[in-house]
């Protein structure tokens, strides 16, 4: 078996590369937040529709995640990276240059998610680069690249958007993307060929492995939940990530329209409140879940992230003054930073070694379905009532903590 990393002696060395690589993948998404959902609507768009185009970037990756994660388990983390990185580079230079409408920023965005699918490929190359008890540790880096990119992406899209939703545009902020995609590019042609392919190892480390360990030949997304399905605590991982990402997907794309309504807030503020929320995940995933799980374990911080989720939901649904939005943020990020590494950790745990690409692809494709999911109803939910939304997330986080409190108990 491959238990040992693959490329242990150089990790120090490329472990910045990939957080470069994730960090571009997922701003280059984050700079049109500010500004994409008042766009959307400025094109004609109804809320409803607009949080469905939304969508179509997570349902592209959801589809996408594992096809990359087995592509990338087959021929190298390396080449998947630089080939999606460059489809990437393709959507947001067409969503900059095209003259707007619904249907180019419709396309734009549904190639931008299914390159975006390939973040799973940089977390299946962690899991090459670090030992099992370190993993969390190493999730957490790169998840914190994520949130740098949640945190420099809304703030510096804001500042490159119109200072109201009536004249918002995402041209400078797709412009901006196309940059910040090439230093990425940059970066994961200096990672080595080799990473990540089974094949290149035997059972004690040499060159040339055998029959045994090369990767199944079954592929793409079935083959990814074919694994989850014949593994009971890889099924309630995934089931529990699409549930907890379901919560947080109706509540995102709504929150430029409730913070717009409730207190006349504009792209650059909803920019601001983006920004807020990626420091925290920078600060608890760059810093801190490695620790805590060090010291209380994965399980526990499922739970703890499920909570303050919760706790951030409720917050927010009856926020009296404008202020009590920034705290739910604060609550609702920690919540989803201490969640999502522990859950990823935990998957990478319970996945063989020449399989965990595929894991984690399908894993990440069930967070990439709730994220889609989200959306194609949140806007149909919010022009029921505005709380809607919000109030499902909080029932949502409700059955997850029984079903934790459950699952303890087995």
């Amino acid at each position: 078996m491959l238990d040992k990393p693959i490329v242990a002696n150089r990790a120090g060395s490329l472990m910045p590369l990939l957080f470069i690589v994730v960090f571009s993948f997922m701003a280059a998404f984050a700079l049109l937040l500010p500004s994409v959902m008042f766009f959307l609507e400025n094109l004609g768009a109804s809320k409803a529709l607009a949080t469905k185009i939304l969508a179509c970037y997570s349902l592209s990756q959801f589809f996408a995640g594992p096809l990359l994660g087995r592509l990338s388990d087959r021929l190298g983390r390396k080449i998947t990276l630089v080939t999606a990185l460059m489809l990437a580079l393709g959507a947001y230079l067409s969503l900059a240059a095209l003259s707007p409408s619904i249907v180019s920023a419709f396309i734009g965005l549904a190639v931008a998610g299914t390159a975006a699918g390939a973040s799973a490929v940089a977390f299946a190359a962690v899991t090459d680069l670090t030992e099992p008890q370190n993993r969390a540790k190493g999730m957490g880096i790169i998840g914190a690249s994520i949130g740098l990119a949640f945190t420099v992406g809304p703030a510096v899209g804001a500042l490159l958007s119109s200072v109201d939703a009536i004249s918002a545009t995402i041209s400078k902020p797709a412009t901006a993307s196309v940059v910040i995609l090439v230093v990425g590019l940059a970066a994961a042609l200096f990672l080595p060929k080799k990473l990540g392919k089974p094949q290149a190892y035997k059972v004690n480390g040499g060159p040339e492995g055998n029959e045994e360990e090369q990767p199944a030949l079954s592929s793409g997304r079935l083959a990814g939940f074919k694994k989850l399905i014949g593994h009971s605590v890889l099924m309630n991982i995934a089931l529990m990530m699409f549930v907890f990402t379901i919560a947080l997907a109706l509540m995102e794309p709504i929150m430029p329209y409730l913070i717009r309504d409730r207190y006349e807030w504009g792209p650059r503020e909803m920019g601001y409140l983006f920004g807020f929320a990626g420091l925290i995940v920078v600060l608890v995933q760059g810093g801190l879940v490695g620790r805590l799980a060090v010291k209380f374990g994965e399980r526990k911080l499922l739970a703890t992230g499920v909570s303050l989720m919760g706790i951030g939901l409720l917050i927010m649904l009856f926020a009296p003054a404008s202020w009590f939005v920034v705290l739910g943020l604060g609550f609702t990020s920690t919540g989803g930073a201490l969640f999502n590494t522990s859950a990823l950790a935990l998957a990478s745990q319970n996945a063989e070694s020449k399989e965990r690409g595929l894991v984690l692809g399908a894993v990440q494709s069930m967070q990439s379905l709730g994220r889609s999911g989200g959306p194609l109803v949140a806007g149909n939910l919010y022009q029921l009532s505005a709380i809607l939304p919000l109030a499902i997330g909080v029932a949502a986080m409700a059955i997850l903590l029984m079903c934790l409190r459950f699952l303890s108990r087995r």
